[in-house]
């Protein structure tokens, strides 16, 4: 755990009260910055005298009793919180006019477990890792991401370059038998959760689409097109780490799809075509040993076969 988690948990994390789960931290310029967890009871204690009678008010305007807010002595508990109870509360006593308390109530829910897909479409170079969490928090929420290589020694997934929800590892170890595990850490003041994830390089492999694919009509040739395609930018030496195309195509108006594979080139002749049919066409890659999973596919692309 780095040290950055570490700090987060120590300032932030205080154990849930199972009544209430709410939370507080250090008072900023008078106002106490207190968390509740959305759909529980969450209890707001007046710091007046107990035998005070005190009024509490949220935004400058007074809470009334009902069934969603009950005062017992001087705390006032919200019944089965809902995001729009939040806002800066204060207490006063009714006796001095005093303001015994003020604080600003923010209501959310703890990170749910984060979902974590690693993938290579830069292979071998390097894996990145992307997460999304089961729900939104409404709250600050940071994140960690480690992974380890075997039984070695814990790293950080680096971020620099890759955005607030992905990580980058390089340095990648091939054709091994370890395997990698990444662990994803998401901290927030009303809980902490994490998920791991752990694979081996070569099932993961996904290429990203091939690059500028186009198709056209072949002159004197009325039953035949020219696709063209280039190797995705991001696969860094198709010469050495051979990529496999598939070509998908289809008639405009048939519900007949074809496709066939292509080895270690970028350019296919469609043969046998319907003389001056329109033909749309796709083109996807994979690891030329059938390691991971195909990219996604091109966009499609369209043309009329030649005609005279």
């Amino acid at each position: 755990m780095n040290e950055r988690l570490i700090f987060i948990l120590g300032t932030l994390l205080v154990p849930l009260s199972s009544s209430n789960d709410t939370q507080e931290q250090s008072a900023t310029d008078g106002v106490t910055t207190q968390y509740g967890q959305i759909g529980t009871n969450v209890t707001l204690v007046c710091s007046c005298a107990d035998r005070d009678v005190v009024e509490w008010r949220l935004n400058d305007s007074k809470v009334i009793e009902t069934d969603a807010t009950h005062l017992t002595g001087t705390s006032l508990t919200l019944t089965i919180a809902t995001l729009p109870m939040g806002g800066l509360y204060s207490c006063h006593s009714q006796d001095s006019g005093k303001t015994c308390n003020r604080l600003h109530l923010i209501l959310g829910y703890p990170p749910g477990k984060p979902q974590v897909t690693c993938w290579s479409a830069s292979y071998p170079l390097n894996v990145i890792c992307s997460w999304k969490l089961e729900n939104e928090t409404y709250l600050p929420t940071e994140i960690s991401a480690t992974y380890r290589y075997g039984i070695g020694e814990t790293k950080e997934c680096s971020r620099n370059a890759t955005g607030d929800n992905s990580c980058i590892i390089t340095n990648m170890s091939l054709f091994s038998h370890s395997p990698y595990t990444v662990t994803v850490t998401a901290v927030n003041p009303l809980g902490i959760r994490s998920a791991i994830k752990s694979f081996l390089l070569e099932k993961i492999i996904k290429p990203d689409p091939p690059m500028d694919v186009t198709v056209s009509p072949i002159p004197n040739e009325p039953k035949k097109l020219l696709l063209r395609w280039k190797p995705p930018v991001t696969w860094p030496n198709p010469e050495v780490f051979v990529l496999t195309y598939i070509v998908h195509f289809r008639q405009e108006g048939s519900r007949r799809e074809r496709v066939t594979e292509v080895d270690d080139q970028t350019s296919y002749t469609l043969n046998g075509l319907r003389s001056k049919a329109l033909y749309f066409v796709k083109v996807a890659a994979r690891d030329v040993l059938n390691n991971g999973e195909p990219s996604a596919w091109s966009s499609t692309k369209s043309a009329r076969l030649w005609s005279s």
